[in-house]
């Protein structure tokens, strides 16, 4: 997989879908903040997604990632940003 630098802002992590953002990209980011978190010693992670047409499908593929690595997921569905 590969991951473009260009996504990673100082705040967020912001790119096209499907040029430079992809379902494989976000599994694999829900994988190292997951790793991330435990490592912190945090458990669970709540995820919220914009209206957008790719947030679903974005959003599933986040949580399986932290799935994964062990992280309870709290899906809040779509919210204000």
């Amino acid at each position: 997989m590969q991951v473009a630098a260009s996504i990673f802002k100082a705040y967020d992590i912001r790119g096209v879908v499907p040029a430079t953002v992809t379902e494989d990209v976000a599994e694999g980011i829900g994988k190292a903040f997951g790793s991330i978190a435990l490592a912190q010693g945090e458990s669970k992670v709540a995820v919220g997604r914009d209206g957008r047409l790719s947030g679903p499908s974005l959003s599933a593929a986040l949580m399986r990632g932290l799935q994964a690595v062990g992280i309870e997921v709290i899906d809040v569905g779509m919210v204000t940003t």
